[in-house]
């Protein structure tokens, strides 16, 4: 019973000195000398205070971290005050590092050169030109434009194919085919550039050399002759006009089937000089070729040759030379895709 008590009474004696306390307080009288009892709750908090210390140290230690990043912003809002910057390493706002920068409106107006994107061609769109009932150029030994360039394109085909570019053509046999068919099958076979391979017919026969076309308005009165020989049988109607001079005039292929029109002459020249030394160098021109308005990547017509001069018919009629003129082509095509010509090179002269 003893035992029992005695909790009870140290308990009663803790309470009635921190009541006197409380009293002496508001009475303004000094607290009295503190009684065993007394010193033995305070003791006992003490202890409790120190265990419990480190707990809270690394609580508020983790506390502390996760809000670092927005205290300074809490604590000026808090009182009033503009948030002050924060600076990076390099200096600038930190707190604008996140923000969008507005959009200068005058870089929508500027032209975006393709070469900044530095695509890749992977596939190849190849053209031979004419074809079933359209005969192109013919020579004065029977030779057939349709027949040399369905040949040349096979050519270049193996040629492209052994250097692991896919290729897409628009006819593998003696079909007739519009231009607008031509496009048409270029576009769906998603190729990144097209060359339509040519012969020329030149007058007077003693005319020839070697020309590369891309899409714009016709430098000179013969380059038109040549557009309309070769936009016959286009597909296309009166309707379609304004959709192809837009096209003609604001075209954004245009850089890109320069340089390409650039590569494969040089590379024409070049090649086929090692067998004729004399065969002439009739440049990079633009002319409205349809089968280059309508196709949606760079695109190229070459004129390999003029069929119409005897010379080049003779030439022609060997296998050899057709397949030093493909080899050429294909030389021109490569050297294209590996970006080793640049815009900053002139444009050959035309004659």
């Amino acid at each position: 019973m003893e035992s029992s008590i005695q909790p009870n009474r140290l308990k009663a004696q803790v309470i009635r000195a921190a009541v006197q306390e409380n009293a002496d307080v508001i009475a303004g009288r000094l607290p009295a000398p503190l009684r065993p009892a007394r010193r033995l709750l305070l003791a006992w908090r003490r202890r409790a205070w120190m265990l419990a210390l480190p707990a809270i140290v690394v609580v508020w230690a983790s506390v502390a971290n996760r809000t670092d990043a927005v205290q300074p912003a809490a604590t000026a809002a808090i009182a009033g005050e503009p948030e002050k910057p924060r600076r990076d390493a390099a200096g600038r706002d930190a707190n604008r590092a996140t923000e969008a920068a507005p959009l200068d409106p005058s870089l929508l107006s500027r032209p975006v050169a393709a070469g900044a994107l530095a695509l890749g061609v992977h596939r190849v769109v190849l053209d031979a030109g004419h074809g079933g009932e359209h005969l192109g150029a013919s020579s004065r030994s029977g030779l057939h434009e349709k027949d040399l360039t369905l040949d040349l394109a096979g050519r270049v085909r193996q040629l492209l194919i052994d250097r692991g570019i896919e290729v897409v053509m628009t006819r593998t046999g003696d079909q007739t085919l519009s231009l607008r068919q031509r496009a048409e099958a270029a576009n769906a076979g998603r190729g990144d550039i097209f060359v339509s391979i040519h012969l020329n017919s030149l007058q007077p026969a003693s005319v020839r050399g070697i020309e590369t076309f891309y899409l714009g308005p016709s430098g000179r009165p013969e380059h038109d002759e040549v557009a309309a020989k070769e936009n016959e049988h286009s597909g296309y109607s009166l309707a379609d006009m304004r959709m192809l001079l837009d096209t003609i005039y604001a075209d954004a292929r245009r850089h890109e089937s320069r340089r390409l029109a650039e590569t494969v002459q040089r590379a024409l020249v070049a090649r086929l000089r090692e067998q004729d030394a004399g065969i002439p160098d009739r440049g990079v021109k633009t002319a409205p070729f349809i089968v280059l308005v309508a196709t949606e990547m760079p695109a190229i017509l070459a004129e390999v040759s003029a069929l119409s001069n005897p010379r080049d018919a003779a030439r022609l009629a060997t296998p050899g030379y057709r397949q030093t003129i493909a080899e050429a082509l294909v030389s021109g095509v490569q050297d294209f895709i590996d970006h080793k010509d640049t815009a900053e090179r002139k444009h050959p002269s035309e004659s």
